[in-house]
């Protein structure tokens, strides 16, 4: 027997891989292939969603864990006062603008209650609903089938399996899991973590996964945070990581009420430049207006890391960067931001009023979101002569009927 046909011993949000009818081939190599339609959508998320993490406890407890979640984190799990807070604010979150909501942790089916009472709030204003489980939850059909029930307001299933989670989790697990999902008529994704290089048991899995009708793999490398910070992952620079944009998927709201920047690296580090208050005392609508108006996350999901390494480069502040770079954004990110004395300057730098305006115009064009340029235009510190003022509110009101306005015209 091998081990992926053994039966079980005892984080996030990935990228596509290109379409393939060998998916063990698609490890070959992990660039990411992506159309600018899709790298544009990629960019684009994180206007429109938001993901709530409900709690640290796992009955899993894989090795390579971005929050080192494990069956003793129980006491992390959102408050269900919270989570009905949170529901409260569905039908305001989509009048703002957020499309779409996930659910993560640890394992959010052991939030249970606090999942269905947010999802169907979610469901109810229109929004798009998603959860990552490891479906440990689905030793059977029977059990399977019963989970799924349990939440018909997740639309999209996103399940996580990989090398990592075999100790814990079988083939028939994610069999059952696909055949009751699909059943139900909803959808089922999967979420794939390998080695680089990965393993002839890595590839046989994700051949094996390949079986599974209709399923849509994901996958990324290993990342040395949380626990995968003691597996002695070996530094890799096969890629130039300061070309890469953030492809963050948008904030997330921790079980705690703190705000994180994104779902990957930086998901339990509170050491960012990017400091939100907590959803237990503001409204999620008014954290994420803030969000999208923080000019060096919105730079580096536009443009990736170059300006900052000019910013860096220009201050003399280079040498702080060690001879070896990841070759990963997300690795970049973390390394960049969590050293304080570099976080601070470049966080001072975007917002420079010139380069707040400058990220704010390159946010509108690249990326369609014009939230930052509105808020420059009423800003007294930006300082525009009435000739530049006029042109950026003609672009703000493009493709608008005649007669409206999209923002301010003070100054003209």
């Amino acid at each position: 027997m091998s081990q992926i046909d053994a039966p079980p011993r005892a984080g996030h949000r990935f990228a596509e891989l290109p379409d393939t009818s060998d998916p063990a081939a698609a490890l070959t190599d992990p660039r990411i292939a992506l159309t600018l339609d899709e790298l544009s959508s990629c960019q684009g998320l994180a206007g429109k969603h938001i993901t709530f993490s409900l709690t640290l406890a796992c009955p899993l407890k894989c090795r390579h864990c971005i929050v080192d979640a494990g069956p003793e984190k129980g006491h992390t799990t959102m408050p269900l006062a919270v989570a009905e807070r949170y529901a409260g604010q569905m039908a305001d979150l989509a009048a703002y603008g957020i499309e779409g909501i996930c659910f993560t942790g640890g394992e959010p089916t052991l939030a249970r209650r606090q999942m269905q009472v947010m999802s169907a709030a979610a469901e109810a204003a229109g929004l798009e609903t998603a959860m990552v489980t490891a479906a440990q939850w689905a030793a059977t059909p029977k059990l399977a089938a019963r989970t799924v029930a349990d939440f018909p307001a997740i639309a999209c299933w996103d399940v996580s399996f990989d090398l990592f989670h075999l100790d814990w989790v079988g083939f028939e697990h994610i069999r059952n899991a696909h055949d009751a999902i699909l059943a139900a008529g909803r959808r089922f994704t999967l979420r794939f973590t390998y080695n680089d290089p990965p393993s002839e048991t890595e590839r046989a899995l994700m051949a094996r996964l390949g079986e599974l009708e209709g399923a849509k793999i994901a996958a990324q490398r290993v990342r040395a945070v949380g626990r995968g910070e003691d597996m002695g992952i070996a530094a890799s620079d096969k890629y130039n990581p300061w070309v890469k944009p953030c492809l963050t998927q948008g904030m997330v709201v921790r079980y705690d009420g703190s705000i994180s920047p994104c779902c990957l690296n930086l998901v339990e580090s509170r050491r960012h430049p990017f400091q939100l208050g907590e959803a237990t005392a503001r409204e999620l609508a008014e954290i994420h207006h803030d969000y999208m108006r923080q000019p060096l996350l919105q730079l580096i999901r536009a443009l990736g890391f170059g300006q900052l390494y000019l910013w860096l480069e220009e201050a003399g502040l280079t040498e702080r960067l060690p001879e070896q770079l990841p070759d990963e954004a997300c690795e970049l990110c973390t390394l960049i931001l969590q050293d304080r004395e570099l976080a601070d300057f470049l966080k001072a730098k975007a917002e420079e009023p010139a380069n707040r305006l400058r990220i704010a115009v390159i946010a509108a064009r690249s990326l369609g979101e014009d939230q930052m340029l509105r808020s420059l235009l009423e800003d007294d510190a930006v300082v525009l002569d009435p000739q530049e003022r006029r042109a950026l509110t003609q672009f703000l009101n493009r493709g608008r009927p005649d007669g409206a306005t999209a923002g301010p015209t003070r100054g003209e």
